[in-house]
């Protein structure tokens, strides 16, 4: 009975940061199916500036993982939690209040400053038993996979009918919801009050020497450069040559279903160190195939789906099986500190892949900003091919 009741309790503290999770993820991502189309018509707008706005999320994020940890060892993960998603908060009600491309940068930077993924991850790490870790980081990498779907159908319904605004209007809502279940689902954490800094400071090295962990998180920053790349380009594309605002939520639904359907058997199969690095080597050609799609097909709507499509596919894979492989790899009383750094290279990706996105669109446009994409996938495909180990 007691064996039961400890079960039960860990498995509410998995869901609630889950939860949490899938939420912050969803109030991020809302935002990328139309702020490269609706984010133009802000004051003082450009492409480039439309880019930052969607870029600094991400490099706040980056900024912030690792102060926002080890502020959770001073004064406990559900207090810093809660710190991370008050600003989450008032960085959507900046963003909802802003008519302005500089007030959108000021408010997304602020949501950004919010940076809890590493925290929620250590915490898990924490307080689950060895027997459900690997369940539970797998969870996690699936809630973040869903939080993407959600946000990709949901978002161009939700600007058609509130409004561009509106979405922020969700992300403050959100905010709000995640508050409620950290503090009523998550337990009080116990937390060190003594920190040895050159000893952290010497294992956190120590996890960039692993060679198998530094790769994953090679591959979680490429991923992201990636997503954010085609996230400038691709709606606008589109809205070329179809009524894309009006139809975005059917193709992004069609396709991110399809790609569930597709990945979950694969991951049920792919069990051997072998055969999950020739499933990400064929992953990276078929991101690939997907670019040459984009770079030579791109005045054809069916092509720009189908290119998607495989797209999508990849990185439904990749979100799931990172984690798990990180988590794997990681040493047994470190696996949140190694998952604070795979957060910091995911987000790092997001900011670095819109600022670049933004100056090649905006001074050379979509051929050229398609062409360096497909440049980036033949670099990571090599440095995969000659370093990758699981």
């Amino acid at each position: 009975m007691n064996k039961l009741s400890t079960n039960i309790k860990e498995w509410r503290i998995i869901l609630g940061i889950c939860l949490v999770f899938a939420l912050r993820v969803l109030g991020m991502f809302i935002v990328l199916p139309v702020f490269s189309t609706y984010g133009i018509s802000l004051r003082d707008s450009t492409i480039f500036l439309s880019s930052i706005a969607i870029g600094s999320y991400g490099f706040f994020q980056a900024l912030f993982q690792i102060p926002y940890g080890w502020l959770s060892d001073k004064i406990g993960r559900k207090i810093v939690i809660i710190l991370g998603l008050l600003f989450f908060l008032i960085g959507s009600y900046v963003c909802l209040n802003s008519n302005s491309i500089w007030g959108m940068i000021l408010g997304r930077s602020i949501q950004g400053s919010g940076a809890i993924s590493s925290v929620c991850m250590v915490l898990l790490s924490e307080t689950i038993s060895k027997q459900n870790k690997t369940k539970a980081m797998g969870l996690l990498g699936i809630s973040f996979g869903a939080s993407f779907v959600i946000s990709m159908v949901i978002s161009p319904i939700i600007v058609r009918i509130f409004g561009f605004h509106s979405v922020f209007f969700v992300s403050f809502l959100l905010s709000i919801l995640c508050i409620l279940v950290v503090w009523f689902v998550i337990p009080f954490s116990k937390f060190n009050k003594k920190i040895y800094i050159k000893n952290e400071y010497k294992i956190f090295l120590s996890l960039f020497k692993r060679s198998n962990l530094f790769q994953l998180d090679l591959n979680i920053f490429f991923l992201h450069v990636l997503l954010i790349l085609h996230f400038i380009v691709i709606p606008i594309q589109l809205h070329i040559y179809i009524s894309f605002i009006h139809s975005a939520w059917i193709i992004y639904l069609i396709t991110i279903i399809v790609s569930f359907i597709v990945v979950l058997p694969i991951n049920v199969y792919i069990k051997d160190k072998k055969h999950i690095k020739i499933a990400i080597l064929c992953s990276i050609v078929l991101l690939m195939i997907s670019n040459f799609i984009f770079l030579f097909f791109k005045n054809n709507y069916i092509f720009l789906i189908l290119g998607l499509q495989i797209f999508f596919i990849v990185f439904s894979f990749f979100e799931m099986i990172f984690p798990i492989l990180v988590s794997k790899n990681s040493p047994k009383d470190y696996k949140g500190t190694a998952m604070a750094i795979y957060s910091i290279s995911q987000f790092l990706g997001s900011s670095i892949g819109s600022i670049l996105g933004g100056l090649i669109l905006n001074f050379y446009g979509s051929s050229l900003l398609f062409l360096f994409e497909l440049i980036i996938i033949f670099i990571w495909f090599f440095i995969n091919i000659r370093y990758l180990k699981i």
